[in-house]
């Protein structure tokens, strides 16, 4: 089973600024179920979900990797941003979560490139240490993506 999307629970106020909400929301993976918090500051419901089918979309036409974000905030106000980077291998995705810094990538990054900064899946850290992943069947993301309307 495959699914991202925001929960119906109430908008709540996590960060430093205690104007800027963030939308909570799960990742099913398999049998598997994260949450996270979408910071709303930058982008809102539509911007994240239209992102998201976008990137699957992609994942499913044949890019080897995707990166689902699932939290982003202003490059000047944070550090950092949260994603989901996907990798497609055979009839499988590979799920591995991460938050990147935004002091790691150029000056000129811009968010709608941020494919182009994804390593190529690697199952071990420098350290020698097993990376947590997710892996998830490609026709369950077909079949999230039909029932979404996207397909």
């Amino acid at each position: 089973m495959f699914l991202i999307g925001f929960t119906d629970h109430p908008l709540e106020y996590p960060f430093d600024d205690a104007s800027i909400p963030a939308a909570p929301g799960r990742l099913m993976l398999g049998k598997c179920e994260e949450e996270f918090l979408a910071n709303l500051s930058l982008w809102d419901k539509a911007d994240y979900e239209r992102h998201w089918l976008h990137e699957l979309k992609a994942l499913l036409g044949g890019s080897s990797k995707v990166a689902l974000v699932v939290s982003y905030n202003d490059p000047k106000a944070s550090s950092n941003f949260e994603i989901w980077r996907v990798y497609r291998e055979g009839d499988w995705a590979y799920f591995q979560n991460q938050i990147p810094r935004f002091d790691t990538f150029p000056s000129e990054f811009e968010i709608s490139d941020l494919n182009r900064y994804i390593q190529d899946r690697t199952a071990t850290n420098a350290d020698g240490q097993k990376i947590s992943e997710w892996n998830v069947a490609l026709r369950d993301i077909e079949v999230f993506l039909r029932d979404s309307g996207a397909l």
